[in-house]
């Protein structure tokens, strides 16, 4: 394996993934490298000629800017992608920026118009970055890779703060300014060398609806939609806690350091630092860290920082405790925070968060600025009051961000059922689109081997047919039938009495029911029996049980009891299917679940007993068994049709994927289970992600664990981490009624086949 290869496989990145996924670290390398120095050099150029006092004005008024120029940006996002936005506006900014630094050292109005300027492209370039990289990729996608992406960002950081201290030793600050010219340069060629995008017609609009009409539409569906609120809620408490803890910073940096080297040297090597631990963070840990603990807990370390933080300033201020503190607030933003919160925008479609996504990021997030600057100006200059005692309202405000939170972590999950029901409402049309001529589907791959092990063991010399027909059920013979006339019709040879007595007979007794029971086993009787046995209801709930939990009872009747117990019965008939989804035989089981389900759908009795414990139970027994096991599961019986499968695909395993899954409607939400089943087995990279998504914050983590190699997106390594002993396997599929391999012959074929397929997919 390439070097290259081994790094992407231990930072969980897939082969399809590395060449979009190092573009875009690149991109947000150099993005974060032009977003440090800039706000390095125009914090340099302000504070050497300006007194600290009036940086609320600036704030502010970046905040009034930021309007119109949103109002322009989300227009251009209507009728272009954001890969055409970005492109554009990279080329217009770098331009602004030379104009403005040829008169930064001899003019104030320069040094004001670049702070502008910088802060406005700033708000614009990394939320087009962003956009373009939701679009890359899927959820699941952007849950691995957008840490990976932002260590670029953090890397970035690091190098353009630390190497600032350097270079502001050699260069004066306005010729520093072409290092920004070309970091957004680098960007526009990453960019540029991205895969095009298709575009779909539905996706922008060519209407000629104004800039203020598109903004006003923004603003609306934030406000209507509860999950995009407690976004913007979020972000609005994050950065006024944050503007109030940075005002607190840079007044004690200003009060120690005089110069403009001083200054430049100090925000350089600060923020190279804060690169350095955000670099960490994001490789490290922040996919991780997502995957495990989920949205809700990863944006809670943040406000926990700030209310810790903010207590120790009212305690202690100073410039190491606040130098520490804005530090801390930093490189968790930069790192954890701002990859959750672009993680958390990735459910949406790609039309509402072009809308949505934008205004939030630069108008909730600079008016919230803004806002932090007012509360500064009234605080501070107006009523002359210490800003030490504005670490009071971080700490409010802190407690507030963690209650939003707790709420982002609900919305996140409801928006997934959102996504998977609007995914459902799609499957019939994916249905129609994937099939074939011969009626299946076309499928995404499963996680399930590509050997076909019963042809290879037909290779080994193993009889399949010969071993199949010695499973075929006998008959049972009712040895002492009763001397009634029905029975001794019933129990006699002439087929054309029994379907004659079956078809006009309705006296039926306790008496007949084991001879009506016997002709389960015949196909061309079964559906009249059938009717038969469930119009007597109660009266054969006793022998059809007795017949069904026994091991040693024939076959072909237990596979089809299931079918009679889903109409009759009362507790007692939903403990017997309850008992019947452990039984040894796959098809057993796979009927009982579906008897089950119907049961619950026509509001049957349930049993007494802890059923939902019981279910749960019969999954863990399911995952469990090896992926042999699993493909070689099969149904003799015709299928039956139920509202969780629309068409089986014809691929190995599937069978008992839908069986797991069957079983997770009793214990899940019906509808969200059966479109994550069609999200994993249909070929919609979206809809999978989402399902897999649902599914793991749904399931129990054993179950997930052993369900995951079947259907998850994992890696390689934990594929084969996964993997039960030989020995197991082996044993597991002499002991289910899947395998039908009896025999030592067969016993020792299947244990060559499956030693050849583990040393051919380890090499």
């Amino acid at each position: 394996m390439q070097p290259l290869h081994r790094i992407a496989a231990w930072l969980n990145i897939r082969p399809d993934e590395i060449r979009p996924g190092l573009l875009l670290f690149a991109s947000a390398f150099c993005i974060l490298a032009f977003v440090v120095l800039s706000r390095s050099l125009r914090e340099a150029f302000y504070l050497a000629s300006f007194d600290v006092r009036t940086l609320p004005y600036m704030t502010t008024t970046v905040a009034a800017l930021a309007i119109p120029t949103v109002m322009q940006f989300i227009y251009l996002l209507s009728r272009y992608s954001a890969g055409v936005v970005l492109n554009r506006l990279l080329p217009i900014v770098a331009v602004g920026i030379t104009l403005l630094g040829l008169f930064v050292r001899h003019s104030e109005v320069a040094i004001v118009l670049f702070y502008l300027w910088t802060a406005l492209g700033v708000l614009l370039i990394t939320s087009g970055f962003w956009l373009v990289t939701a679009d890359y990729f899927v959820l699941r996608e952007a849950k691995r890779l957008f840490g990976f992406i932002g260590a670029g960002g953090a890397l970035g950081a690091v190098v353009a703060g630390t190497s600032l201290p350097w270079l502001s030793g050699r260069f004066s600050s306005d010729r520093l300014v072409l290092g920004l010219l070309l970091f957004l340069f680098l960007s526009w060629i990453c960019h540029r060398s991205l895969p095009t995008k298709d575009r779909s017609p539905a996706d922008y609009s060519r209407s000629g609806s104004s800039s203020s009409a598109k903004f006003r539409e923004s603003v609306a569906l934030i406000w209507q939609k509860p999950y995009l609120r407690v976004i913007a809620g979020i972000v609005m408490v994050a950065t006024v806690a944050s503007t109030i803890l940075d005002y607190q910073f840079k007044e004690f940096v200003q009060a120690s350091l005089l110069t403009r080297a001083q200054l430049t040297s100090f925000f350089g090597l600060f923020y190279g630092w804060i690169g350095v631990i955000a670099f960490v963070l994001q490789l490290t840990i922040t996919s991780r860290f997502l995957a495990f603990a989920g949205v809700a807990v990863s944006l809670s370390l943040l406000p926990l920082v700030l209310l810790l933080g903010s207590s120790l300033l009212l305690v202690l201020p100073g410039l190491l405790v606040a130098t520490m503190v804005r530090g801390a607030d930093r490189s968790l933003r930069t790192s954890i925070h701002i990859a959750v919160i672009e993680f958390c925008y990735v459910p949406l479609s790609s039309s509402l968060r072009r809308k949505t996504k934008t205004f939030i990021d630069a108008i909730v997030d600079t008016l919230s600025e803004g806002l932090g600057a007012v509360m500064i100006l009234l605080w501070v200059t107006l009523a002359g009051l210490p800003s030490r005692w504005l670490s009071f309202f971080v700490g409010v405000l802190s407690v507030v961000f963690l209650y939003l939170n707790r709420l982002m972590g609900k919305q996140y999950f409801l928006s997934l059922g959102e996504q998977l029901k609007r995914g459902k409402e799609a499957t019939a049309e994916l249905v129609a689109k994937a099939k074939l001529g011969d009626g299946r589907l076309v499928t995404m791959s499963l996680n399930f081997t590509h050997l076909d092990i019963a042809e290879q063991l037909k290779a080994h010399g193993v009889d399949m047919e010969r071993l199949r027909a010695e499973q075929e059920p006998t008959t049972i013979v009712i040895e002492n039938p009763p001397v009634q006339e029905v029975i001794a019709i019933l129990h006699g040879n002439d087929m054309a009495a029994i379907v004659r007595l079956l078809e006009s007979y309705t006296d039926w007794e306790p008496e007949h029911i084991p001879c009506l029971v016997r002709f389960l086993t015949r196909d061309a009787l079964y559906p009249r029996v059938r009717a038969i046995l469930e119009n007597l209801g109660d009266m054969v709930v006793t022998p059809l049980t007795e017949q069904l939990i026994n091991e040693e009872a024939d076959f072909v009747i237990r596979r089809r009891i299931p079918a009679i117990f889903a109409k009759i019965g009362g507790a007692e008939v939903d403990d017997a299917l309850l008992d019947a989804l452990h039984a040894r035989r796959f098809e057993i089981r796979y009927r009982a679940a579906i008897a089950l389900v119907r049961r619950r759908r026509d509001n049957r009795p349930l049993s007494q007993r802890d059923w939902h414990q019981l279910v749960y139970e019969a999954l863990r027994a399911e995952v469990n068994r090896g992926r042999p096991v699993w493909e070689l599961q099969r149904l003799l019986d015709a299928d039956e049709s139920d509202d969780l499968l629309h068409d089986r695909v014809g691929l190995r395993g599937e069978i008992s994927l839908e069986h797991t899954f069957r079983l997770l409607t009793l214990v899940l939400d019906p509808d969200l289970v059966r479109a994550a089943f069609h999200g994993i087995i249909l070929d919609e990279k979206k809809l999978k992600s989402f399902s897999l998504e649902y599914l793991e914050h749904v399931l129990p983590h054993d179950i997930r664990t052993r369900l995951w190699p079947f259907i998850g997106d994992i890696s390689d390594h934990r594929q084969r981490k996964s993997r039960r002993p030989i020995n197991e396997v082996v044993a597991d599929l002499i002991k289910t009624g899947a395998s039908l391999f009896g025999s030592e012959q067969a016993e020792e074929a299947l244990r060559r086949v499956l030693e050849k397929e583990r040393k051919s997919s380890a090499k």
